[in-house]
């Protein structure tokens, strides 16, 4: 230690707790200093020279790439925290300034340590190229390992773009409040207050203090919003800086109309080429975040950002970012970074929320073992089956939530972990009721014994079937499912996943029941096609008419009927609803006679058993599933006709009719 510390300022209350600051002359820096000095004493290190210092804060001109210099010129006080900001933008000089000040935490027994990274860090790494935001990752893995092996704690900030007086991005939209109008609406940000940031801070600084706070990553997003609407929402004027008024803008962007529309699109062009080969404009581009561990997943879930969560990466449910999304102004986590099957065996299955059906369904069958019941679409997570009312056509299980025997969970509100047993009542009033206010974090569920199952198909004539009779086929065998086409519609779309099918022209509608029976069932007459599976056959892909020549046609066509479909899925939506049997009776007659004016392309029913689940849809009654896809601009139609028959809608259903009822499906 040096035998005299030059330091700048001093402290006036010496019994407050003290911040070894770096970064403090920066942009956020400057307002972190200004919010914790009110109840720290902050020591400002940095190699700058400081004449006026505020009260509460000392400093100290030091270089940090220095481990020498940096340990003999902080004074022999106590410090709580080490809150590390500061940036040369040169990737060894960085990683020697965390390694030394690292150093000096264990030498002088500093037992807090915050670092402020970037929200880049989160990023795919195939769009984080530059050496610069990789770094930014690998400062982040160090602080963690070193706080771990040494029990210290550790709090690392990831900001997003942040918005405030003096702060860079600020003075940026200000400036483009004058051409706002030629900026693509597909640029979109996550913006965040520097008064939110500094708030955050120190609300964890206290908990720290008060002994209520563990180690965490802390994302600091706020909210999405397109470029454009900050240049509106999120700029500060002033009388020196004061922009066009609105008008005017409007005036002079329509006397160059022709020029601004050639512009824009050209501007479209250019930034999407160029996003490919540059991270930072890649950034405008980001959809979504796909977490791989707890500690990430779990760092986006805090009161000052916008989140929700994706529990299904269903090509038809998010082949684009639904716009009730963007309104609200969310930010999309997927769960789907976190698929792994942590425990098999005959007795019980424990999953990572994200695992899909298709990948749970794939493990068991190498154990000769399958579920109960599960949807037809197999991209759904096991985490969404907790959130919605995902169910089957099993007449044994409503729903695959009645399988899962313990649930492990994030509180948000209390920030902390729990699990929760099946058969407790807070695990009934938890199934279909999370409502962003938990995350489903781990399922425990009951596999069963794969058992071989014989198929019925028998088709009905649609005008002249009864309700009854469809009641009747709905509840026969151990499961069954009643499927309606309008076969020039499927035609021309294709079979459902998207390969090809050759469907005779006829007229009306097909009308098909599709029952499922044990093969050792005396219902069996053993003449039916044998089939594995628990409560759901595999799909059959349609037959490709062969064309003559030496090329394989087959596999092009294949593939542009997928591209022509992804496509259209555009252009449908998914819908379902709940009826009882009354309901259903009621809308099978109405059907009947107006199916050529509601033009829907399929309908599905099956039939789901009673559950004790408080916000079931089958809660003590049986009830009918009736799904329905139909074309996009009929959504309003869907949302004024549908309820005079059943009030009940699948809130699992993203694209539904009501973007209020998606909340309880986040998770």
């Amino acid at each position: 230690m040096a035998g005299e510390i030059k330091m700048a300022g001093s402290f006036e209350d010496k019994s407050k707790p003290c911040i070894l600051m770096t970064g403090g002359t920066g942009g956020i820096g400057f307002h972190l200093e200004n919010s914790l000095r009110k109840k720290y004493n902050i020591l400002r290190v940095s190699r700058k020279d400081q004449d006026e210092l505020p009260d509460g804060v000392a400093h100290i001109k030091v270089d940090l790439t220095d481990e020498k210099g940096l340990a003999e010129s902080i004074p022999d006080q106590k410090i709580e925290w080490i809150l590390h900001l500061a940036t040369t933008y040169n990737v060894r000089k960085d990683l020697a300034m965390v390694s030394n000040l690292l150093k000096l935490a264990e030498v002088r027994g500093i037992p807090n340590f915050c670092f402020f990274s970037s929200w880049v860090v989160s990023f795919p790494s195939r769009l984080v190229r530059e050496p610069y935001l990789r770094m930014k990752g690998q400062c982040e893995q160090i602080i963690k390992d070193f706080c771990t092996e040494k029990g210290k704690h550790f709090l690392i900030v990831r900001p997003s773009v942040v918005i405030g007086e003096n702060l860079s991005w600020t003075r940026t939209l200000n400036r483009l409040w004058y051409i706002r109008h030629l900026i693509p609406r597909n640029m979109f940000r996550c913006w965040i207050s520097i008064d939110q940031v500094t708030n955050a801070v120190e609300t964890h600084f206290k908990a720290v203090d008060d002994g209520r706070a563990e180690s965490k990553i802390m994302q600091l997003l706020g909210e999405r919003e397109t470029l454009y609407q900050a240049t509106y929402t999120r700029t500060l004027t002033s009388d020196h800086y004061k922009p066009l008024p609105d008008t005017v803008s409007m005036i002079l962007l329509w006397l160059l109309a022709p020029l601004t529309f050639a512009f824009r699109m050209l501007a479209y062009v250019i930034l999407f080429i160029v996003s490919l080969f540059s991270t930072y404009l890649n950034s405008f581009y980001i959809k979504h975040f796909k977490p791989t561990s707890l500690d990430e997943f779990l760092s986006f879930f805090n009161s000052y950002n916008n989140c929700i969560v994706s529990g299904s990466e269903n090509m038809l449910l998010w082949h684009y970012t639904p716009p009730w999304i963007i309104e609200q102004k969310k930010i999309l986590v997927t769960t789907r970074g976190m698929n792994k099957i942590r425990k098999l065996t005959r007795e019980t299955v424990v999953c990572d929320a994200g695992v899909t059906i298709a990948e749970l369904l794939k493990a068991l069958q190498k154990e000769n073992l399958t579920i109960s019941t599960y949807p037809n679409y197999h991209d759904i997570t096991l985490g969404a089956c907790v959130a919605g009312p995902v169910h089957g056509h099993s007449h044994q299980y409503a729903t695959v939530a009645a399988l899962i025997t313990s649930i492990k969970l994030f509180d948000i509100g209390q920030q902390r972990i729990k699990t929760i047993q099946k058969g407790t009542k807070e695990f009934r009033d938890l199934v279909f009721n999370t409502s962003n206010s938990v995350l489903v974090l781990e399922v425990s569920l009951q596999p069963c014994p794969l058992e071989e199952f014989v198929k019925n198909r028998k088709s009905l004539d649609f005008l002249t079937t009864s309700p009854e009779t469809l009641i009747k086929h709905a509840k026969y065998g151990d499961s069954c499912e009643i499927r309606m086409y309008v076969p020039m519609l499927d035609a021309c779309l294709g079979q459902y996943r998207g390969y090809l099918r050759c469907l005779p022209m006829v007229q009306g509608l097909m009308l098909t029941a599709t029952t499922w029976i044990k093969k050792n069932d005396k219902r069996s007459n053993g003449s039916l096609e044998d089939e594995k599976g628990a409560a759901i056959a595999p799909r059959q892909r349609g037959n490709v008419e062969k064309i003559k020549g030496d090329i394989n046609w087959k596999r092009y066509v294949e593939r542009s009927t997928k591209f022509l479909w992804s496509l259209g899925s555009k252009a449908i939506m998914n819908t379902e609803w709940f009826f009882t049997e009354e309901e259903m009776i009621t809308f099978w007659k109405y059907y009947q006679k107006n199916w050529m004016n509601l033009g829907f392309y399929k309908i599905l029913i099956r039939h789901c058993k009673a559950d004790d689940f408080p916000h079931s849809p089958c809660y003590q009654r049986n009830v009918y599933a009736i799904d329905i896809i139909a074309l996009r601009y009929q959504r309003k139609y869907l949302a004024d006709l549908m309820p005079s028959f059943s009030k009940t809608m699948h809130a699992g259903k993203f694209l539904c009719t009501d973007p209020d009822a998606v909340d309880k499906q986040d998770v």
